[in-house]
Parts: structure tokens; C-alpha cells; sequence
């Protein structure tokens, strides 16, 4: 019995080392609708770019920037 015990204890203390995120990641779309948060989170991707760089969030902001720019740029020929 002990064995089992054991191992059930070090799956919980595993469990406890993920990190999940309480902030639902948002889409390209979704920042293109919401420009101030954005900038929040462009800023916040630009402050640590090795830690959040990649994350999901910043790939989709960074997206979404890109696309705002091409607009522009569109916007501005015709």
C-alpha cells in the first residue's frame, strides 16, 4: 500500500508546479475590436519578450499590430 500512496503524493505535488493561466488567451480579431487593450498587451509582450514573446497573447497581438499596419498602409495609397 505504501507504493501507491507514495506516488499519489508526488502526482499532486506535480500538479502543483504547472503553471496555468487565469487569462483566456484572445484572438487576432478580438484585439483588432479592442485597440487599447492592444497596446496593454503589446507593451506588456515588448517589457519581457524572453518570457512572453511566444506565448499565444503576444503572437496574436503581434498579429493583429501587423494587419492594423498593412490597413494603414492601404488606407494611406488609395
Amino acid at each position: 500500500m505504501r507504493p501507491p500512496a507514495l506516488l499519489l503524493a508526488f502526482a499532486i505535488a506535480l500538479s502543483g508546479c504547472e503553471e496555468t493561466s487565469k487569462t483566456e488567451t484572445k484572438t487576432v480579431g478580438w484585439f483588432l475590436d479592442h485597440r487599447n487593450e492592444l497596446d496593454t498587451v503589446l507593451n506588456a509582450c515588448g517589457e519581457n519578450p524572453g518570457e512572453l514573446g511566444r506565448t499565444p497573447q503576444c503572437v496574436n497581438a503581434n498579429e493583429a499590430r501587423n494587419k492594423l499596419t498593412v490597413q494603414e498602409m492601404e488606407d494611406a495609397l488609395k
